[in-house]
């Protein structure tokens, strides 16, 4: 378990701002290793704040990240 990937929902401020800084740290370092893949289970408003997308019940995001650092949507998957 990784507290990042927890719902934001009830959290402070503060630990939210934590969670996301950690969540986009590690997808810098992720995306800067070649042939790295890393897959995350997490809620769809983990997702939200992430990247600024909404998602679908267990619908999944590919992510990179973009020359500015930020995250960025490569592809969607639905499990449905």
């Amino acid at each position: 378990p990784w507290p990042a990937l927890g719902s934001p929902r009830g959290a402070t401020e503060a630990t939210n701002a934590q969670s996301l800084a950690a969540l986009r740290s590690a997808i810098r370092d992720a995306s800067r290793q070649r042939g790295r893949f890393e897959v995350w289970v997490t809620h769809m408003f983990v997702l939200a704040d992430l990247t600024g997308q909404n998602t679908g019940v267990g619908e999944g995001l590919l992510l990179r990240a973009a020359a500015d650092g930020a995250p960025q949507v490569l592809a969607r998957w639905s499990a449905a």
